[in-house]
């Protein structure tokens, strides 16, 4: 029986919140940015309201987290502040204070000279002030699905409106998943700062790109006021077949009849969801070997959809695949969003570590200045090519060279016996026309595993010269 597990996601995020002040006066400043610059993985941007009120929504995990905030705003000394903030405690006391850069010191709201005052009119923009996450996991991924939103709406210069407005949230464009937005319309003021409304998406099954619109109607004066810059990524979501695979490192493995728990092939399944972006990392994959071989049970993808497991040398010496002797198949499963299981199989082939080296001729008789060249055949005991990565290498006594395909050869990945898999040539040459004396000579090809494990063959022969 295989059971999978799936993390279901908790609502763990904190609130961090304060207000920005100026030094001296301490009067609120308006449209100052706030920046969580550490750690990384919490980093996101908010901008002041007219009350110099800031707020941010985080998950900081299951550790304390050491957290630096950086206010800037033109005019003004950019200041850093930080503090240790614990898993499920607020912060939401914070004070900032920023020193203007110049002696005029008027403390006014926004600290610029050229701001309007008097009393705000009635709304005329809307600009997005804070996005809580760019990118979000399809439902029920165990990852985050929801991105909070806000936004402030000013009269034609600029002035917070301090009435209640009602603001209309739509999606213009998406996936068309189930994605929706809660509340569809808010209000100003209402569970926010005064002249700021938020809302939420909530991811629905697919994944995509969402844009949502924010829109304020003023019939009485023919006036729609619209907003659309929100752009929130959906992904991560559920596995599908057709982007589901498994591949080993190599195919071909040294591992037959050998029992080494160090010696290991690594096999990766690659899992993806429907729109081919990386499954919530986490996911769960199950992995089997059928004939032979010991492979590590399970593993869950990393951030890139990736999960990895080692098939081990467990001194297994399969039969029984339709392939032949040697060779085993692993298979990687998971289940897709209707709760199907999806699998796919890769097949590898265990060879023997040891060579078995054949010459033809088994001996040679080179005359003055000349060559002659041999068959050669390396295979593993089995018959098959030897392991990938395999080094092949042929050295020659003293007066004779060699040339050929294997004098110095890393062999590739192959299944299949055949020329350049398991048969060679190589060519032995006399390197000293000017030497008048008969005399033996031989050469040696040294086959060496990925393993470790070295086999060699040595033809010995005469070099024949002209006294």
């Amino acid at each position: 029986m295989l059971l999978f597990i799936q993390a279901c996601g908790t609502d763990d995020s904190v609130i961090i919140a304060g207000q920005v002040i100026e030094s001296g006066s301490g009067n609120p400043i308006n449209k100052a940015v706030i920046e969580v610059v550490q750690p990384e993985n919490l980093q996101q941007t908010a901008t002041t309201d007219s009350s110099g009120n800031f707020s941010f929504d985080v998950d900081p995990g299951n550790e304390t987290q050491n957290v630096t905030l950086e206010a800037s705003k033109q005019g003004y000394e950019t200041q850093s502040t930080n503090f240790k903030m614990a898993p499920d405690t607020d912060v939401d006391d914070l004070v900032i204070q920023l020193t203007s850069t110049d002696d005029a010191g008027d403390g006014g709201d926004d600290g610029e000279d050229d701001q309007v005052g008097g009393e705000a009119g009635g709304p005329a923009n809307l600009e997005l002030t804070n996005l809580s996450k760019s990118t979000i996991s399809v439902r029920e991924t165990g990852g985050d699905v929801n991105a909070t939103f806000t936004f402030e709406v000013t009269d034609s210069a600029g002035r917070v409106v301090d009435s209640p407005v009602d603001v209309n949230f739509q999606i213009i464009n998406g996936p068309n998943g189930g994605e929706r937005i809660t509340p569809q319309t808010a209000t100003t003021g209402v569970g926010s700062p005064v002249g700021t409304v938020k809302s939420n998406l909530a991811a629905g099954d697919s994944s995509g790109t969402v844009r949502i619109e924010a829109v304020i109607e003023r019939p009485n004066y023919g006036i729609t006021i619209r907003s659309s810059p929100v752009l929130i990524s959906i992904a991560s979501g559920f596995p599908v077949l057709d982007n589901f695979n498994v591949a080993p490192r190599v195919h071909n493995f040294d591992g037959y009849g050998i029992i080494a728990e160090g010696h290991t092939n690594s096999i990766t399944a690659s899992v993806g969801d429907l729109k081919g972006n990386p499954v919530q990392e986490g996911t769960a994959v199950y992995f089997s070997a059928s004939n032979g071989g010991l492979v590590n049970g399970s593993a869950t993808t990393n951030e890139n959809g990736y999960a990895t497991v080692n098939l081990s040398a467990n001194g297994s010496t399969p039969t029984g695949h339709p392939n032949g002797p040697g060779f085993i198949d692993i298979t990687a499963e998971t289940i897709d969003k209707d709760n199907n299981r999806i699998t796919k199989t890769t097949t590898l082939l265990l060879t023997t570590p040891r060579a078995q080296i054949d010459v033809s001729p088994t001996n040679f008789d080179i005359s003055n200045g000349a060559s002659q060249t041999f068959d050669v055949t390396i295979m593993d005991m089995n018959g098959y090519p030897m392991a990938a990565d395999t080094q092949i290498e042929v050295t020659t006594g003293e007066g004779l060279t060699a040339s050929g395909d294997i004098v110095d050869l890393e062999l590739g990945d192959y299944y299949q016996p055949g020329p350049g898999t398991t048969e060679f040539q190589v060519t032995v040459s006399d390197d000293d026309a000017d030497e008048v004396v008969s005399s033996d000579g031989s050469f040696t090809i040294t086959v060496t595993s990925p393993f470790g494990e070295t086999t060699t063959k040595t033809i010995r022969g005469s070099r024949a010269k002209t006294k």
